[in-house]
C-alpha cells in the first residue's frame, strides 16, 4: 500500500517529468510512441481504496495502488472490452515470417545515427550518422514499403527537417538526401510521419503552441506542394498510417475537455475542406476499461492497437492486462489479440503486489502482418508469433520503422 509520502514522491517526480521542457512539454520524445507511454511503464493494481488518493495520483502519473492479498483466481479477466478478443495461435516459424522486411531502422536517442539492422536477427548493419545539430530525442523514421527507402524527420533547431533514406541491397551501406518537403516553422515539431502505398506523399503529424494545438500535412515528394488539415479543438495528432492511397489514419490526443475525441481517426485526403476532424473516429482511445496508447490503420482494412488495460481491480495471477490487438478498421471491433501481457508480480517488500506494464508498438508493416513491439521484450510479432530482438530495452520507446 503506497503511504501518503509515496504518492507525493510520485506526483513531485511525474510534475518535474511533465515540466521539463526538453523532454515533456514542447513535443513528445517518446518517437513513434504517443502520449506519454513512459509513465506507463509499470502501473500497480489494486483491489480497493484508497479511492481519493489513488484517482489524484493515476490522472498525474497514470499509477493506483498495490494489490494487497492474492489477488483473483487463475484465469481472471479485467472487465475491458479490446483486450477480450482470442489470442490467436500463431502459425509455424516458416509461415509466420513470409514476407517478413528484410531490414528494419532505429533512431538512436543517445546519438546523431540511424542504425540499419537485419529483421531476422536484430544485428547492426549498417550505421548512418545523421547531422550533429540534430536533437536525436525527436527524430522520426518512417518506411517507404519497398524495403529500401526510409523517411526521416530530424530536429534541427530551430527546424524540423525531412530526408530520404536509402538502403543498398544487402543493408551494409545506405545514403542520406534531403526531401522535397519544407521544413517545418520554428516551434512546430513532427510527431510522426508516413509515406503513402504508391511512395508519392509524405503524411506528418506536427505538433504546435507546446503541444497545445496539432496539425496533419500531406507533401508531394515530387514537387514539395503541401495540403494542411487543422481543428481549433485543443490537442494533436501522434502518428500517422495510411490505409490506402487516399485515406490516412491518425492518432488524436485531445486536451482538457477535447480529451472525449481522442482515439484513432481515419481522413479522406481526397475529400474537400480542410478540416482535420471531419472524418470518422475509428477507435475511441478509452473503450470499457482499456487505454489505447496507439493504434494506426493499415492497408488490409484493420486497425493495431497498442492496449493497456485502466481498471483497478480484478488484476491478479494470469490476467490479461495489455497487449497488442487486431480490429476492424469499419467498425472498431476487436478481431484478434496478436500478443498478450499478463499482470506481473513485484516483489519488493515495500511495494508488494500485482501490476499493470505498458506493451508498445513501435512499426507495423503495410498490411499488419510484421511488427516491431516492446513489451517484457523488445522484438518482432510476425502474425502472431513473437521473436526477441537486440536494440531496445523492455517497455521503451524508440523510433523504428520496417
Amino acid at each position: 500500500m503506497l503511504t501518503d509520502d509515496d504518492l507525493t514522491r510520485e506526483l513531485a517526480a511525474a510534475f518535474h517529468d511533465r515540466a521539463d521542457p526538453v523532454t515533456r512539454t514542447a513535443v513528445n520524445p517518446a518517437g513513434i510512441f504517443p502520449r506519454g507511454v513512459r509513465a506507463r511503464r509499470r502501473r500497480p493494481a489494486v483491489r480497493a481504496a484508497p479511492v481519493a488518493a489513488v484517482a489524484a495520483l493515476a490522472a498525474t502519473v497514470l499509477a493506483v495502488n498495490l494489490a494487497a492479498g492474492p489477488g483473483p483466481a487463475v484465469g481472471a479477466r479485467p472487465p475491458g472490452l479490446l483486450l477480450t478478443a482470442a489470442v490467436i495461435s500463431p502459425p509455424p516459424a516458416a509461415a509466420a515470417v513470409a514476407g517478413m522486411p528484410r531490414f528494419y531502422v532505429t533512431m538512436n536517442y543517445s546519438r546523431p545515427a540511424a542504425e540499419v539492422r537485419a529483421a531476422a536477427t536484430g544485428r547492426i548493419l549498417s550505421a548512418v550518422a545523421l547531422p550533429r545539430r540534430i536533437d536525436p530525442k525527436l527524430s522520426q523514421v518512417a518506411a517507404a514499403g519497398d524495403g529500401r527507402g526510409f523517411a526521416l524527420a530530424l530536429a534541427e533547431y530551430p527546424r524540423t527537417r525531412f530526408y530520404w533514406l536509402r538502403v543498398s541491397a544487402d543493408g551494409r551501406s545506405a545514403r542520406l538526401t534531403m526531401l522535397a518537403a519544407a521544413a517545418l516553422p520554428p516551434g512546430e515539431y513532427a510527431d510522426g510521419i508516413a509515406v503513402s502505398p504508391g511512395g508519392s506523399r509524405l503524411a506528418v503529424a506536427i505538433q504546435r503552441s507546446g503541444g497545445q494545438r496539432g496539425a496533419v500535412e500531406v507533401v508531394s515528394l515530387a514537387t514539395g506542394a503541401a495540403r494542411t488539415w487543422t481543428t481549433g479543438r485543443p490537442g494533436f495528432p501522434a502518428g500517422v498510417s495510411w490505409a490506402d492511397r487516399r485515406r490516412l489514419g491518425f492518432f488524436w490526443d485531445g486536451a482538457g475537455a477535447a480529451q472525449d475525441n481522442s482515439g484513432l481517426w481515419e481522413l479522406d485526403t481526397a475529400a474537400p475542406g480542410h478540416a482535420l476532424l471531419s472524418g470518422r473516429r475509428v477507435l475511441a482511445a478509452v473503450t470499457g476499461g482499456d487505454t489505447v496508447e496507439y493504434a494506426q490503420l493499415t492497408t488490409a482494412g484493420t486497425a493495431i492497437a497498442a492496449v493497456t488495460y485502466n481498471g483497478t481491480a480484478h488484476v491478479g495471477r494470469g490476467t490479461v492486462v495489455g497487449g497488442v490487438v487486431e480490429l476492424s478498421a469499419r467498425t472498431g471491433r476487436p478481431l484478434r489479440t496478436l500478443l498478450a501481457e499478463h499482470a506481473a508480480y513485484a516483489e519488493d517488500p515495500g511495494h508488494q503486489g500485482w501490476y499493470v506494464g505498458s506493451c508498445l508498438l513501435a512499426a507495423a508493416d503495410r498490411a499488419g502482418d510484421h511488427l516491431l513491439v516492446s513489451c517484457d521484450r523488445f522484438g518482432r510479432l510476425d502474425r502472431g508469433r513473437f521473436t526477441a530482438l537486440p536494440g531496445a530495452a523492455p517497455h521503451s520507446a524508440i523510433a523504428a520503422a520496417w
